[in-house]
């Protein structure tokens, strides 16, 4: 009678088969990680840049997307303009459901605009057409560089309101 199975050799043969093809695809999974996780920063951005813009054009107020340093971080709002209380002035708010989002440092921000604001009718009110290339906010992996790829994200804001979003080697 003959037991049916794998013996211990041949188990050890396999594990260390799995090992080698484990060992030479570590650089691509940590490349693929770098790659999604600089996407994804981008894409947050993006995605809170058109937030801004809709609840601009939906609620008919000014809406802005505000960017700040904080301990040696940048960080990103959204707000609207409201009227106070008293009906006098009015100040920035949070917008509804907006928490303050960081943007990783060891992506490089580049950001040269501090607020954009979207008018009630989704036109950036505070473009500057003489130094168009300020509403770009720009993203970037030092680690892609190294590796020759794609490294940049780069979101550009228009004057109409609409958000270019490209990916770029430096």
């Amino acid at each position: 009678m003959k037991v049916k199975g794998f013996t211990f050799i041949e188990i050890i043969v396999v594990l260390g088969i799995m090992g080698i093809i484990l060992a030479a695809s570590y650089p691509s999974i940590l490349n693929m990680l770098e790659v999604r996780a600089l996407d994804s920063s981008a894409r947050e951005l993006l995605t809170a840049l058109e937030a801004a813009r809709y609840t601009a054009v939906n609620d008919k107020v000014n809406c802005r997307v505000r960017f700040f340093q904080q301990n040696s971080q940048w960080r990103y709002l959204v707000e609207v303009e409201q009227a106070s209380i008293t009906g006098g002035a009015y100040t920035w708010q949070p917008a509804r459901k907006s928490i303050t989002q960081t943007l990783p440092p060891k992506f490089n921000p580049q950001i040269q605009v501090q607020t954009i604001v979207f008018s009630p009718l989704g036109l950036v009110s505070n473009y500057n057409f003489t130094t168009p290339q300020n509403f770009q906010i720009i993203l970037q992996s030092d680690k892609l560089q190294r590796l020759g790829q794609d490294n940049q994200r780069i979101i550009t804001i228009y004057a109409g309101g609409s958000i270019g979003y490209k990916k770029a080697r430096a």
